[in-house]
């Protein structure tokens, strides 16, 4: 199994049994990225059920078609995911992709990564 992968849109690193994903700077997600950033993360997973600690500070917008796709889709294999953004104004978004788009997993937005990983930890007894 891979540890680490690199696409277009995003870096994707294991550590401690969860897997980081780092968006790139500057990047707008419509429903063909989503699929990409799905397929790689499938993937480099060996397609086994993992938490995942998703950086989207870097983000400059998603679509709807986007959101729709991450919060089913998206979800595959994932055991829960805590989404990290410094920003306001992408904690707003990702809050909102939370209360409307509704994640089949456990999801929540953190502002630094030591609540994220304790999110991770508790919910998955890592």
């Amino acid at each position: 199994m891979l540890t680490s992968y690199e696409n277009h849109y995003a870096l994707y690193e294991f550590h401690d049994s969860i897997l980081y994903i780092s968006y790139k700077a500057d990047r707008y997600i419509d429903y063909h990225a989503a699929r990409n950033i799905v397929n790689d993360r499938l993937r480099i997973q060996a397609y086994k059920t993992y938490p995942i600690i998703c950086d989207v500070s870097n983000v400059t917008d998603i679509s709807t078609e986007a959101r729709e796709y991450l919060a089913t889709y998206g979800s595959t294999l994932t055991s829960a995911v805590a989404l990290i953004s410094s920003a306001d104004t992408l904690r707003s978004m990702a809050g909102y992709f939370v209360m409307i788009n509704k994640p089949t997993v456990p999801t929540k937005i953190f502002n630094n990564l030591e609540d994220a990983q304790n999110f991770l930890k508790n919910q998955n007894q890592l």
